[in-house]
């Protein structure tokens, strides 16, 4: 009889309704800034459905929350019954981040929030007191209105993308030696050579011995970057940019600068178009993808033409060159005077005799 009823026990265990199975949380991790700079240690956010709280989690190290490994705290998010789809809004200390996600259960996401303190908060109508700057307060002001934030690293840092891998904050990364970096626009494409979202970008200098041989007539200037992940792709390009020293600058001036880079497979520079302004000393270039990027110089070609005068700067090469030629193919100014002098003596004789 016993073993019956723990039977019938069980039997109305699994047929209970399914709505009392909670639904499974869905979680995410990712890089967090505030007004463009990484959000600080200590910072709270907050996840909510509908208004209602439904998870949270203290930053432990700036700029980042949750991660992908294993083990990694994570924000996790616990819906309930019929939560499924529904939009997830999100909280940084307590300001709204511009991104949501879909409560999906059961799933792990990266999402890169990006909040702005003093782009005005509504609070009180702002009685304009003494520092009011300029009228009427409130959120119109074109003085509460913040610059396009830049997040600057030094060596490696986080890329804010959304789920398209679209850069969603412009990034800037420098050499620790602080003579070259990467600018990364907002709305630039970047994956990894997978095609996945890119999340970090590091940059390192590499010294000119540890590179492969150039082409017959390159020479290079010294300045060599690994950036990584190998493979990551751009679209559009980024851009990086070396600082060359006065000396570096003087000793390669009469070449021409040429940003290239490595193609392991074919074992050739290709290069890139370049930029060089000569007072800040910088050489820049749009690269579509990491790999081996330096800098070289190239002998600048000579162009044979005969010399022209310099009392006129606007004269060509072409012009001078086509009537030097002329000049030497014709007749002597003195023979042509002396057949003509012949000529009319010998039509005056003729007139005489008759």
């Amino acid at each position: 009889m016993r073993r019956v009823i723990v039977l019938l026990l069980l039997l109305l265990a699994l047929a209970a309704p399914t709505s009392a199975v909670p639904a499974l949380p869905a979680e995410f991790s990712g890089t967090v800034t505030i007004d463009g700079s990484p959000a600080p240690a200590g910072t709270v956010i907050t996840a909510r459905i509908d208004d209602r709280d439904c998870g949270s989690l203290t930053l432990t190290t700036a700029g980042t929350y949750g991660g992908d490994a294993l083990f990694d705290t994570r924000l996790v998010v616990s819906g309930e019954e019929g939560d499924a789809g529904k939009s997830i809004a999100f909280l940084v200390d307590g300001i709204k981040a511009p991104r949501t996600a879909v409560y999906t259960p059961g799933t792990s996401a990266s999402l890169a929030l990006a909040v702005t303190k003093g782009s005005g908060s509504g609070g009180s109508s702002g009685g304009g007191g003494p520092s009011g700057g300029g009228g009427g307060g409130g959120p119109s002001g074109g003085s509460l209105t913040p610059a396009a934030p830049v997040v600057e690293y030094t060596g490696s840092g986080s890329l804010q993308t959304d789920a398209a891998g679209a850069v969603q904050v412009a990034t800037v990364i420098t050499t620790t030696e602080g003579d070259a970096s990467l600018s990364i626009a907002p709305g630039v494409r970047a994956e990894d050579r997978f095609g996945r979202p890119l999340s970090t970008v590091s940059v390192k200098s590499v010294p000119p011995t540890d590179l492969p041989a150039p082409g017959e007539g390159e020479a290079p200037v010294g300045r060599a970057l690994r950036c990584g992940p190998d493979g990551a792709t751009f679209d559009p390009p980024i851009e990086v940019s070396f600082t060359l020293t006065p000396e570096e600058w003087e000793r390669h001036e009469a070449g021409q600068f040429s940003v290239r880079l490595y193609n392991s497979q074919t074992g050739i520079w290709e290069p890139l178009v370049t930029t060089v302004n000569s007072v800040t000393r910088t050489v820049t270039a749009a690269v579509p993808h990491f790999t081996l990027i330096a800098v070289f110089t190239m002998p600048v070609e000579e162009t044979v033409a005969t010399p022209a005068p310099l009392t006129d700067p606007t004269l060509t090469f072409g012009p001078v060159a086509s009537a030097t030629a002329v000049q030497q193919a014709g007749l002597p100014f003195s023979w042509l005077t002396g057949l003509a002098a012949l000529v009319g003596a010998a039509l005056l004789a003729r007139e005489r005799k008759r």
